[in-house]
């Protein structure tokens, strides 16, 4: 079910039901001659699709337009990088709506340049202050952390809002990451293969379509894109279900 979809009746009843709420988060940027330029957010998006098959999940609309630092290119090139404060604000004030919707667990799935990287920084950071800035708007007072009772009733400040990436651990292997090249192919051969044209690929392809000699983007595959496909959706219905 897709948030932008539903009715507020629907809302309701799915709020009621505890459904999670899934938000994608991606970029647009280019990933060399053959492949889509918002790779990372339709891979996500396709994840959520193939997870909201298995499991009772609301699908956010997503965040496109991810920090990228022009690392492997400009607007020329087909890659956009916001101003990473207003991006920041953003995700802050758009997480908050979802948790005033009523959503109690939200999970924000990234694929682009790892947990470190401003992307999932963004939502980590939002998620962090949305949580202590809760305690006080529930009318806890300065300093409640320090009286243990009163730690207890607020609960666990995370918990709410989990920001993770796409291939979580128990789906590595085979699931693996790159750029552009044998797993992102892969990926997108799998899931959006129109949005693949690897004949597009010569001796100017960039770099990170060549890291290796057996596996790159000409080799890609199908095959190895289902199979990473399966293993991230499994992994995720997996954490889904621990938490409902």
């Amino acid at each position: 079910m897709y948030l932008k979809h539903i009715r507020p009746y629907q809302l309701k009843e799915v709020v009621e039901r505890g459904d999670p709420l899934l938000v994608p988060a991606g970029c647009i940027e280019t990933h060399g001659p053959h492949m889509a330029i918002g790779h990372d957010t339709i891979i996500v998006e396709e994840i959520c699709a193939r997870i909201a098959e298995k499991v009772d999940v609301v699908i956010a609309p997503s965040f496109d337009y991810g920090p990228t630092g022009y690392a492997l290119g400009g607007p020329a090139d087909g890659t956009i990088d916001p101003d990473y404060a207003a991006f920041g604000g953003h995700v802050k004030a758009i997480l908050k709506n979802f948790r005033e919707m009523g959503f109690k667990a939200i999970y924000v799935i990234i694929m682009h340049q790892g947990m470190e990287a401003p992307l999932a920084l963004a939502f980590k950071k939002a998620a962090a202050e949305l949580s202590f800035e809760s305690i006080l708007e529930q009318g806890y007072p300065r300093g409640w952390w320090g009286v243990e009772s009163l730690k207890d009733e607020a609960g666990p400040l995370s918990g709410h809002i989990d920001v993770q990436p796409m291939i979580l651990p128990d789906a590595s292997p085979p699931a693996g990451g790159d750029h552009a090249g044998y797993n992102e192919t892969s990926f997108l051969l799998a899931t959006r293969p129109e949005l693949v044209e690897q004949d597009r690929l010569d001796d100017t392809a960039p770099w990170y379509c060549r890291q290796d000699e057996e596996k790159n983007s000409w080799t890609a595959n199908v095959e190895h894109g289902q199979a990473m496909v399966d293993a991230v959706v499994a992994a995720w219905v997996k954490r889904i279900g621990s938490r409902l």
